[in-house]
């Protein structure tokens, strides 16, 4: 599932936070992690101090007391870096792309928040974002995204395809995990007026509930099943306000969830939940994006 993961690197300290977390990752899968620079001004100069600073990073990242080092490879790549990172996730195969939401202040600063957002957007895999405002808190760097995690579910297939993802890291980290789902009153809907709210007939609404109710159900017990502390929740509301609530009132530190579900998928469109959460959440965000067909994504 997570064979390879890509951690893009500019050379500033805010861009090494994902290095713990691939890290961790890495020693519970096996994984390969891949450093990868991106010079966007094509200058000789920058090259070499990109290149060392790399094999730095790498030799520093393959430190360890294992009789099995990490397997980790290092690649310097020229142009536009949220292209660049992209492109090379996909022809790498990368089943994981970690990324900070700002990483100024390096060798040549990204203007990582611009490039962090078009590699969370335009990246067909699983992103991990780890927010810049948790990771400069003291111990930040160091503190797991994994430790407490929240997995938002709305019973539909597409909704579903963060639950591999989480189910696997849950059971190798020991995580704990709350499941919730969210029972929408009614739909905005965009008319000439403006956004205007249609409510759901009180019997729609409570069915709804029992098939969700339902639903989370069987998704806690697989956890469980997995030896994974795990809890559901069932709340009522619009669905971004309440994952944002949650994941604070519950202290997540990361918050999984697929970027569609029952409102229908778009190619690499994010759908307003998931959008809403990106921009205005506070916990680190695994963004998992269903297949762009009807067909259920299978990670292996």
């Amino acid at each position: 599932m997570l064979e390879k993961i890509l951690v893009p690197l500019d050379g500033s300290n805010l861009s090494e936070a994902a290095l713990g977390q691939a890290e961790e990752l890495a020693w519970a899968f096996g994984s390969e992690v891949h450093l990868l620079g991106v010079c966007d001004c094509g200058a000789d100069k920058q090259r070499r101090l990109m290149q060392g600073y790399l094999d730095q990073t790498a030799e520093s990242l393959g430190r360890n007391t294992s009789e099995t080092p990490l397997k980790i490879r290092a690649t310097i790549l020229d142009g536009d870096p949220a292209g660049r990172v992209i492109g090379y996730a996909c022809q790498e195969r990368m089943g994981l792309l970690i990324v900070v939401s700002h990483g100024h202040s390096g060798i040549r600063p990204w203007t990582m928040g611009s490039t962090a957002n078009r590699i969370v957007h335009g990246a067909p895999l699983p992103v991990l974002l780890l927010r810049a405002a948790a990771v400069k808190k003291k111990g930040g760097l160091r503190k797991s995204a994994f430790s407490k995690i929240l997995l938002p579910l709305d019973g539909s297939t597409a909704g579903e395809t963060a639950l591999p993802y989480v189910l696997e890291v849950s059971a190798r980290l020991r995580s704990e995990v709350t499941l919730l789902s969210v029972v929408e009153s009614g739909l905005r809907v965009h008319t000439i007026g403006g956004l205007d709210f249609i409510r759901f007939p009180e019997e729609q609404v409570r069915k709804m509930r029992q098939e969700m109710s339902s639903s989370l159900d069987g998704a806690v017990a697989r956890f469980r099943d997995r030896g994974v502390e795990a809890r559901g929740r069932l709340s009522s509301g619009h669905a971004a306000d309440e994952i944002i609530k949650h994941a604070k009132e519950e202290g997540a530190s990361l918050v999984a969830m697929s970027s569609h579900g029952k409102s229908g998928l778009q190619e690499w469109v994010f759908g307003s939940v998931s959008n809403k959460v990106l921009h205005a959440g506070k916990s680190h965000l695994l963004l998992v994006k269903p297949a762009p067909t009807s067909a259920p994504s299978n990670p292996s």
